[in-house]
């Protein structure tokens, strides 16, 4: 190796330290009754330091202002007591007792006012402990709660937040501290627990947030609608007229609308979910390719050849070899930037939103 070349890679070293280092803000967390000092860093290094799990818990009390921040994961925050205004590059919101909401990895925020306002921080690695749910992506409040409403704030309200009742949080909670006593002791099996618990809390959120907007016409609420359908039947024909009638909107508002809030068109997400699903069907080997066109929602074979080889970057057969015999770890990158088939269409047009 070069001077050049070590100089370089003793450079970023040092960066990646000093990141990890780096202090946003502290609050107050009480183990076993007595108090201590947390310290945020917003970075995966520095906030869950163990790079085959990136998860963590906090049980925190913020009694002084949190300065503006983002971070490198995302954050499941859950209001346990007092008040604060949440503030966002867009509004500030008030948050009180019981209130839950999604922080994205690239959403600035910080908390002024605070009152004794006492959080749960959930802090976990969406592609880590998300791809491959596909029972959470047909979950409506799933996609509600932790993508659509994230991404509704600034300037438009936080009027689509989940707010827990106090029978609901006392149920919740004891999740909440099994996940930390996980992180703590971690004893035989540790993170097999800790992801089956947050996946249960997961899922019971998704569905206290679908209940609560059980008849609300909220943009955000018809989109999250839309979005869990096509989850649930894109197997089978899809129309643009009748996705457009659950969104409450004409054809051609849905379309605008979809693309605003996704970066794609409807059929183009449609055929991206249906790509996705054949990706995981070629790992069959004894799978036809034919059959796997049909099962996924594909007219023709032809088409289904076009539409994977313009994804993925290969044709079924390429794609099935390379799988077989282990050649790629990561799956090829297509024009529209899908990267791994295990990520839904949903999870990368949240990614594609955040490298905006």
């Amino acid at each position: 190796m070069s001077i050049a070349s070590k100089k370089s890679s003793i450079d970023r070293r040092s960066a990646m330290v000093s990141d990890a280092r780096r202090i946003i803000g502290r609050a107050i967390e009480t183990v076993q009754g007595r108090e201590r000092e947390q310290i945020c860093r917003g970075t995966m290094a520095g906030d869950m330091p163990d790079p085959q799990f990136r998860f963590n818990v906090q049980f925190v009390e913020h009694r002084e202002p949190f300065p503006m921040h983002a971070h490198e994961y995302a954050e499941l925050v859950f209001v346990l007591g007092g008040s604060a205004l949440h503030r966002t590059d867009g509004e500030d919101f008030p948050i009180n007792l019981g209130d839950v909401f999604v922080i994205k990895g690239a959403e600035r925020h910080g908390f002024g006012d605070p009152r004794r306002l006492k959080l749960c921080n959930v802090m976990f690695d969406p592609e880590s402990f998300f791809a491959g749910e596909r029972d959470l992506e047909c979950l409506m409040g799933f996609h509600a709660l932790f993508d659509l409403e994230p991404q509704s704030r600034g300037g438009r309200g936080f009027r689509s937040r989940l707010r827990l009742s106090a029978s609901e949080l006392a149920e919740l909670q004891p999740l909440l501290v099994r996940m930390r006593t996980e992180l703590e002791q971690r004893a035989e099996g540790w993170r097999t627990l800790i992801r089956g618990h947050f996946l249960v809390l997961v899922s019971a959120l998704a569905r206290l947030y679908a209940q609560q907007s059980q008849n609300a016409q909220a943009p955000i609420v018809n989109m999250a609608n839309v979005v869990s359908h096509i989850q649930r039947t894109f197997r089978g024909p899809l129309r643009i007229e009748e996705l457009a009638k659950i969104a409450h909107l004409s054809p051609s508002q849905f379309r605008r609308n979809f693309k605003r809030t996704y970066q794609v068109t409807p059929v183009q997400f449609i055929n991206e979910l249906r790509v996705h699903e054949a990706c995981e069907l070629l790992r069959r080997p004894q799978a036809e390719i034919k059959r796997i066109a049909a099962e996924t929602g594909f007219a023709s074979s032809s088409f289904f050849a076009t539409q994977f080889k313009r994804i993925t970057g290969l044709s079924p057969s390429e794609y099935r070899r390379r799988h077989v015999s282990g050649l790629s770890e990561r799956e090829p990158v297509g024009g529209n930037g899908f990267r791994q088939p295990r990520l839904s269409p949903a999870a990368v047009a949240g990614q594609k939103r955040q490298t905006r």
